[in-house]
């Protein structure tokens, strides 16, 4: 019964990419908060749980996706740029990404973790820094995986639910969270930034609504007391669609 719901819910197209592990945990959760048996389900109720775990994933990663049209024709003509296009994310900081890549530079990593890293690995990664890319959707990492192949890049991709984060990350000099923590509940972020095995991050925050409109307040201040409680000291900078918070937690 299980499988044969999580089939159902990766049949919507943008969330066809999922691994099948993380729509697993999403419905076993879903099962133990309404004390729901399987076996005791109508017709009904099978749909009312399809529908709402189809919600709860397309806050965690459909919101991103633009298009998944012609992806494959533009790896292989080596249009990366349009390939960025199709992930909104990645979109919105297109412009920004040249910036990204000098602030980056400054820091001089030898290896950088990016966590629900999207599409981003084929803005910011080169050959000279070794990287590690993890997500929740496949699709995404098969095709990060096969640009680090074409570039000779030192690079890794891997599954990794941020909800439910494992020990044994890899060690790098930076991670970057761009628009990770605003998906997920804030409860996860305290542990997230204690457990990652990295002394610097850069993470990042949407200063946009769903609609588009400018928030009016883009800071996170719940965040900005998080990192003060821990004692890691940070500083901010903007781009048009993020803020940007770089967080050094020491050695």
């Amino acid at each position: 019964m299980k499988n044969e719901l999580i089939k159902t819910i990766k049949q919507k197209k943008e969330l066809s990419g999922l691994v099948d592990s993380v729509v697993k945990t999403a419905l076993n959760n879903y099962l133990n908060k309404y004390r729901i048996e399987l076996a005791n389900l109508s017709q009904k109720q099978k749909k009312i749980i399809v529908k709402d775990l189809r919600a709860e994933l397309r806050i965690l990663t459909g919101r991103f996706q633009k298009s998944l049209k012609n992806r494959e024709k533009l790896f292989k003509e080596g249009d990366f740029q349009k390939i960025l296009k199709t992930h909104s994310s990645t979109a919105e900081r297109l412009e920004f990404y040249p910036e990204l890549k000098k602030i980056v530079a400054s820091l001089k990593p030898a290896s950088i973790l990016d966590l629900g890293c999207g599409l981003n690995p084929l803005a910011l990664a080169n050959p000279k820094i070794k990287y590690h890319a993890s997500d929740i959707k496949q699709d995404e990492l098969s095709l990060v995986k096969k640009f680090f192949k074409k570039n000779k890049i030192k690079g890794e991709t891997f599954i990794c639910d941020l909800r439910n984060l494992k020990k044994n990350l890899p060690r790098a000099d930076l991670c970057l969270l761009f628009k990770v923590l605003d998906v997920i509940e804030k409860k996860h972020a305290r542990k997230i930034l204690t457990t990652v095995p990295c002394t610097r991050l850069i993470v990042s925050f949407s200063t946009r609504k769903l609609s588009g409109k400018p928030m009016n307040f883009p800071k996170r201040i719940w965040f900005e007391v998080l990192l003060k409680k821990l004692n890691f000291p940070f500083k901010t900078f903007k781009s048009e669609n993020e803020v940007f918070y770089f967080v050094e937690k020491g050695s």
